[in-house]
């Protein structure tokens, strides 16, 4: 099954500026720090919430919208994965892009 999702990065920014809370709501800790490291962190959590949303739609139907049973992880060359909470989630593999307004990722699970 495959998922797409696309964040506009103004909307996010706008959003978390209006609800700071919005981001422990959405984000775990390490997907902020994560983000953090990046002259422009909100960029990277439009990307990190898009991968996430993208994942839901590839798991499909049935699975618990909690939005942080998903954590968005990089390893060591910045390659993304998704770790879902719980055992027995399948091998997911994920890409994520920004470019200008948008930040846009694609999970495909096996």
């Amino acid at each position: 099954m495959i998922g797409i999702d696309v964040v506009e990065v103004e909307r996010l920014r706008r959003s978390l500026k209006r609800s700071p809370e919005l981001r422990d709501e959405l984000f775990t800790s390490a997907e902020q720090r994560y983000c953090a490291r990046y002259r422009d962190p909100v960029i990277h959590l439009a990307g990190t919430l898009a991968a996430k949303e993208a994942v839901f739609k590839a798991l499909g139907p049935g699975v618990n919208e909690m939005i942080k049973q998903i954590e968005i992880a990089h390893d060591g060359s910045g390659v993304p994965r998704a770790l879902v909470e719980g055992d027995g989630s399948p091998a997911i593999e994920l890409s994520i892009s920004h470019d200008g307004p948008v930040a846009v990722a694609v999970a495909f699970v096996r």
